[in-house]
């Protein structure tokens, strides 16, 4: 399965967070930089959940594809919840990194998963019963 688009525009996003993470720690007034930061952000998660669709259209992943839109989900709850009051930016950064980067290397692993392997693991063949 081809996931490099999307790998491409998560990887993107993450390096982005890791900036503002930055900005924000050197900020004097980090409420005006953290609402860019959630505007950019999601829309850079958009942009991720828009390649994956496109990438993955067509194709019976079951399960996987829930997998992938609970982490999208996760990151742009993070990156929204930027822009409120009194948000602990270290913490939602954390927590948008955290739902990331495990999604990086589970797109990689599709990647590199061969078609038939990948058919079997989502759809098992029913054992026989043995005596």
């Amino acid at each position: 399965m081809r996931t490099l688009g999307t790998q491409v525009r998560l990887r993107r996003l993450l390096r982005v967070q890791a900036d503002f993470q930055q900005r924000l720690a050197l900020e004097a007034e980090p409420r005006r930089v953290a609402k860019g930061a959630a505007v950019r952000l999601i829309d850079l998660v958009a942009g991720v959940r828009a390649t994956w669709l496109q990438e993955s259209a067509g194709l019976h992943l079951g399960r996987l594809r829930g997998h992938v839109s609970r982490s999208l989900a996760a990151m742009e709850v993070a990156a929204a919840s930027l822009e409120q009051p009194g948000a602990d930016y270290a913490s939602l950064f954390g927590e948008l990194r955290d739902a990331g980067m495990p999604l990086v290397f589970f797109l990689r692993g599709l990647e590199e998963s061969d078609e038939l392997a990948l058919g079997e693991w989502l759809e098992p063949a029913v054992l026989s019963r043995s005596a």
